[in-house]
């Protein structure tokens, strides 16, 4: 069991929390996951009631509208049974073919006055809109005072007749129209029943307006919000309580192909959801049977769930309270145990930092105590050890550094250098005397007096006598500008030492004396948001910025950036991680290497100690 709860936790990657977070994980986990499978559970039942429910109530909406339907459709089947039976009727429709044209015009009155009282004699009270169109009887275009009769060449290439199977006698055509209003079409054979061969004589049909129908759907919505309409066999809506709707195709639709997909082919009520209006849809439908139409349901899914949504709400509501109890027991519980180890992680910091002075206080009596007791100890000991390293490095390298000064006599190379000037002044050499001055300048600014943090205006002379200096080497090849700097800036700034000059070196022999012609150096100092910038421009054969920049990070022994690795570390080494020197490309003069050093803008020793702390606590 163990090795299972590793292998779950290595694969989640629990180990990569803190202890805290994984307590509390566990202890949400125990009691949240038998909360939700139960809450789950229980809802997934309640969801599969109330969908069977729903199912149920729309199938039995769906029997009413079936049964209804067929009543109506049966009333229109008797009401046609009834005028096929009138006995005046029966009797012109069973007589032979008038031969001249009084009996044509007879018979057509005789025929018109009938049905103009069809629907005072119908059997339903419907609206009924009867018209007969008989066989052979093309006088009838000629006399078409009647607005009920007709030949019946007049259909016989319409298309709803084509389409009346041949042995049906009663037969719901379908869709139509009249006097510009939607009707359903309905249509009988006729034949002649007081004929000895019961000859085929004409169609009989009668139009209903659909609003008669569309009535019926209005009480079998399961909800507000439902669309319920009636399609035919060509995906026409045919009746819908929505008169816009009447007259629509749908076979276009999405929803349409699904419902003609092979696996709809069985009767009975299928049900499926699609978006429809950007809305989630319930789509219900079943095909009525003997017509080929289909009855069909748009329920919105938030009104049929609206019992499950308010279930749900309470599922969330239970689950949050568990989950907000068990998370107030967590954090009781992983802080009793954390809170000691974080003292201890604390503790550790503050030992790695370099303080050893940090002991832990616990007033518990158990493992932690035990444990802390002997890190207290363990502490001590370290410190000491740590002392006593320390006074002992500390008189090495002073030792080192008395050593280092003795062997240079600051004296006797400046009187030395006193008397070579002298003596070119003497001789009237003046080029001998500024070299020499250059020199010695360099040399009294690059000892001072052991100092490695010196103020920016003796590291600016220190350079700008090393380029005296190398002008007499370079003659006119070489040109430098040190530009203007505010001198409040150069007396007040500290830097550290010998900083610049390997910069202004590294540019005048990898950069200028690699060029042809005259070679330019400028040197820039600014400062912006508490940063001291020093920039050394040269316009020389230049270098890869990235490359210098990488060499920086990783030096390699030999290679001629490692001098100014030196200077880059030990500008870090004073002021931080976050100063040194960056190369760039010497943008403004077209050509070269721009190198940046980085300072923070110091005025006191008290202050690059503070920068030196802060970056090692940091």
């Amino acid at each position: 069991m163990r090795k299972l709860f590793d292998t779950l936790s290595r694969t989640l990657f629990l180990y990569n929390f803190s202890i805290r977070s994984r307590l509390i994980l566990y202890f949400l986990f125990l009691v949240l996951l038998p909360t939700t499978i139960i809450s789950v559970t229980v809802y997934n039942k309640s969801a599969d009631i109330i969908t069977r429910n729903v199912n149920t109530s729309i199938e039995n909406n769906f029997n009413l509208v079936q049964d209804n339907l067929a009543q109506r459709f049966e009333a229109a089947n008797n009401s046609m049974i009834a005028l096929y039976l009138n006995s005046e009727f029966a009797d012109l429709i069973s007589s032979n073919r008038p031969t001249d044209s009084t009996g044509i015009i007879n018979e057509l009155a005789a025929l018109d006055k009938i049905l103009e009282n069809f629907p005072a004699n119908g059997t339903s009270g419907s609206s009924f809109v009867p018209m007969l169109y008989m066989l052979n009887r093309p006088e009838y275009t000629q006399y078409n005072f009647s607005r009920r009769v007709f030949n019946i060449d007049l259909i016989s290439l319409k298309p709803w007749y084509l389409g009346i199977p041949a042995k049906s006698d009663f037969t719901v055509v379908g869709l139509s129209s009249l006097d510009s209003r939607y009707t359903l079409k309905f249509a009988r054979r006729l034949f002649g029943i007081r004929h000895a061969q019961l000859p085929f004589v004409g169609l009989l049909t009668i139009d209903i307006p659909v609003a008669e129908f569309s009535t019926l759907l209005e009480h079998y919505k399961p909800t507000p919000g439902s669309k319920v309409y009636i399609a035919d066999g060509t995906g026409t809506i045919a009746i819908s309580p929505e008169p816009g709707l009447i007259g629509q195709n749908i076979n276009t639709q999405e929803y349409y192909s699904k419902m003609n997909a092979p696996a709809a082919d069985s009767a009975g009520l299928h049900s499926f959801h699609q978006m429809i209006g950007g809305e989630n849809m319930l789509v219900s439908y079943r095909t009525i049977d003997n017509t080929g139409w289909t009855i069909l349901s748009f329920s919105p899914v938030r009104e049929l769930n609206g019992e499950l949504a308010a279930f749900r709400r309470v599922m969330y509501i239970v689950i949050g309270i568990c989950m907000l109890v068990s998370l107030m027991m967590a954090l009781l519980l992983s802080e009793n145990i954390s809170a000691p180890i974080r003292k201890f992680i604390q503790s550790m910091s503050h030992a790695e930092s370099g303080n050893f002075n940090i002991t832990i206080r616990y007033r518990r009596k158990d493992e932690f105590a035990y444990l802390f007791n002997r890190y207290n100890k363990l502490l001590q000991q370290i410190k000491a050890l740590i002392d006593k390293l320390y006074v002992t490095e500390l008189r090495k390298k002073e030792a080192e550094l008395q050593t280092l000064q003795a062997q240079i006599n600051p004296h006797f190379l400046y009187n030395t250098l006193d008397s070579i000037n002298w003596i070119a002044i003497n001789h009237d050499i003046p080029e001998i005397s500024n070299m020499v001055t250059s020199l010695s300048d360099f040399f009294r600014y690059s000892l001072s007096k052991g100092r490695n943090i010196i103020p920016l205006r003796d590291e600016l002379r220190q350079v700008e006598s090393y380029l005296e200096i190398q002008q007499f080497r370079f003659q006119d090849r070489l040109e430098y500008e040190l530009e203007e700097t505010d001198p409040k800036l150069l007396e007040e700034c500290l830097v550290v030492k010998l900083s610049l000059q390997p910069l202004v070196e590294n540019a005048l022999i990898h950069g200028i004396q690699q060029r042809r012609g005259q070679g330019r150096i400028r040197i820039r100092v600014e400062t912006s948001q508490g940063i001291l910038s020093v920039s050394v421009f040269d316009d020389g054969v230049g270098a890869d910025p990235e490359r210098l920049n990488l060499l920086l990070a990783n030096p390699q022994p030999g290679n001629q950036s490692y001098g100014i690795r030196n200077v880059h570390m030990r500008i870090q080494q004073f002021f931080g991680a976050s100063y040194g020197i960056r190369y760039y490309a010497n943008t403004e003069d077209g050509c070269g290497l721009l190198a940046v050093i980085r300072f923070p803008v110091v005025t006191t020793w008290d202050e690059v100690s503070e920068d030196v702390d802060d970056d090692r606590s940091g």
